[in-house]
């Protein structure tokens, strides 16, 4: 029977045909053992999964025949219903990641209606991910209006970037409107400065580079835990070779394909988010590095080289605005369990003074370092939910 007497606070972080969420004791206003588990609920041809660990281990499953319509009324209405039978305890409180914070500096804040007019009109900023974050926030006002919603912002955490940093090379009026570098995964970034210090106090202290390698991937410097690079720029598109992105592209080859290809801008959008990156590169093989490492044909090795060679460049650039580095910290679903393409980029980083084991140990806080080496490197898994929880319900008790 399920216990309605304590409040919990949802955590949710909305993908295109999944939702990951985590479930926390809502009267833990520092958050600090309050989770209660994790889930995620994906979106198959023909059904809705869902999965859910409790902390203590114990899982649960459930599954529903794929709803028509849209994944706000149908997955969203399936995981409220699970949490409302299945939970222990009663939501008082949703928290969001959120991509696209423009200018805001403090990681959450408290949903209402002119939050909401500013965060739509983002939108334009990062098209793809955007209205995902924003759709279960606009559900929840609407279907379960009592419930305190919190949003929590990527960008954030770079708010700290120097104007060397966020300024492109183009007119100043247009870098006052807006078009100008913000930074993104910094919830992920977030979570490794606040644990840092428990592995290395050397590089919590000094020079690192955080490198969040998944489908999306980015690099952030940080100097003292705090941002001071990042190769994430105006969009998510840039930087690094990704999933299905491009990563860093000499414009002039978007002009190419508008003048000379007759490429439309939604046809470029397209191109840029879901056709290029590991998946363009191997020729359609796979954007998913687990399979680009199982296949033997030429251009899914080349595709990994690639993705390989553009992170041990932006390392350097890193290194560079820093002045130096005393640790390179993987984190992400690459970072975290590809041990061959950890272990190319820091064999790319050995001119930085980087001497490292290859041992394919992926456990939490993994030195992969031998002790000689001028530079530390380590394998941390990131918890971005617990980022938002503790944002979410130091702001809910502050209001109460």
């Amino acid at each position: 029977m399920t216990d309605h007497s304590r409040p919990l606070l949802l955590v949710l972080n909305a993908g295109s045909s999944s939702i990951k969420f985590s479930l926390y004791d809502a009267a833990d206003s520092g958050a600090g053992n309050s989770c209660l588990g994790h889930g995620s609920l994906e979106a198959h041809a023909d059904t809705e999964r869902l999965i859910f660990r409790a902390a203590d281990g114990a899982q649960q499953s459930a599954a529903w025949p794929r709803t028509e319509g849209t994944a706000d009324t149908g997955t969203l209405l399936n995981l409220m219903e699970w949490i409302d039978h299945h939970a222990q305890g009663r939501l008082c409180a949703a928290a969001h990641r959120v991509v696209h914070g423009g200018d805001r500096t403090l990681t959450g804040a408290r949903v209402n209606s002119t939050l909401m007019r500013e965060l739509q009109a983002l939108v334009p900023m990062a098209p793809l991910h955007q209205p995902l974050c924003l759709a279960p926030i606009d559900y929840l006002a609407r279907e379960h209006g009592g419930l305190a919603q919190f949003a929590c912002f990527d960008t954030a955490f770079h708010h700290s970037l120097d104007p060397l940093e966020i300024s492109f090379g183009l007119p100043r009026a247009m870098t006052e409107q807006g078009l100008r570098r913000y930074g993104f995964h910094g919830l992920s970034y977030e979570y490794i400065a606040g644990v840092l210090p428990q592995y290395d106090p050397r590089a919590a202290n000094g020079r690192t580079i955080v490198a969040h390698l998944g489908n999306g991937a980015s690099l952030c410097a940080m100097h003292n835990r705090v941002s001071r690079a990042t190769t994430m720029g105006f969009s998510t598109l840039d930087g690094l070779l990704m999933g299905t992105r491009p990563g860093r592209l000499d414009p002039g080859v978007l002009l190419y394909l508008m003048r000379e290809r007759g490429m439309s801008a939604e046809a470029l959008e397209d191109l840029l988010y879901h056709r290029c990156g590991l998946l363009g590169v191997s020729g359609g093989i796979a954007s998913d590095m687990r399979e680009l490492a199982d296949s033997t044909a030429p251009a899914a090795a080349q595709a990994i080289a690639l993705f390989v060679r553009s992170v041990v460049r932006e390392i350097g650039a890193m290194a560079a605005v820093l002045g130096g580095l005393d640790a390179l910290v993987f984190t992400g679903g690459i970072g975290e369990n590809s041990a061959p393409v950890r272990n190319a980029i820091l064999d790319g980083c050995a001119w930085l003074g980087l001497q490292h084991s290859s041992a394919p140990d992926t456990s939490q806080g993994t030195c992969l370092s031998l002790p000689g080496s001028k530079v530390s490197a380590w394998t941390i898994a990131t918890d971005e939910n617990a980022v938002i929880a503790r944002h979410a319900l130091a702001l809910l008790h502050d209001s109460a």
